[in-house]
């Protein structure tokens, strides 16, 4: 029918469901018909959030450098039309890179910068895992006071969301902590 952006939005979902199905080769496939799709109709917002995807495709694959070149791409589009919401998914994926890679400084720059722009469009759930995030390296960084902090932050969060699979994690996190502090009830608790 010569519907290109319908194209490029059903070869999007078929990546994103494949990713999701852990077809990760065939995801990319179909991301990567997508996108130039995307970018021949002029849809700035559907190639920036592709181009996410396909960042999270390469580092769900170990490829962190990959990923870490589709998300800097990602951002700046994100960031030229205005989706903060998608600036902000980006930016969080990039602290975690940074994250495995060791590099916790500039985890936490990117995280840091996430956090204000997941408040402002109400993203609770990207919020409080932003916040797991900065209080994971804190702790990593030996700063275990503000490392509780913020995972007391998450906490309350992915309680009130009802995220129940990272309220276990972020409980396990914070009994770390206390464990070492030294305080092996609390941790226990």
């Amino acid at each position: 029918l010569g519907e290109r952006e319908k194209e490029a939005l059903c070869l999007y979902w078929a990546g994103f469901l494949s990713a999701r199905l852990g077809d990760l080769r065939k995801a990319l496939e179909y991301f990567g018909q997508a996108l130039p799709i995307f970018r021949a109709v002029g849809d700035r917002a559907g190639e920036a959030t592709t181009l996410t995807n396909i960042g999270e495709v390469y580092d769900d694959l170990g490829e962190k450098q990959k990923a870490l070149e589709y998300y800097d791409q990602a951002l700046a589009l994100h960031r030229a039309v205005g989706n903060r919401a998608g600036e902000a998914i980006t930016l969080t994926s990039i602290g975690a890179v940074y994250s495995v890679l060791g590099e916790k400084q500039k985890a936490l720059e990117y995280y840091g910068q996430a956090l204000p722009l997941f408040r402002a469009v109400g993203n609770r759930v990207g919020e409080a895992i932003t916040l797991t995030g900065i209080g994971k390296m804190y702790s990593d960084l030996g700063e275990k006071q503000k490392a509780l902090e913020y995972y007391g932050q998450a906490l309350a969060l992915h309680r009130a969301v009802g995220n129940r699979a990272v309220e276990a994690t972020t409980l396990t996190n914070i009994g770390l902590v206390y464990s070492d502090l030294g305080e092996k009830q609390k941790a226990l608790e």
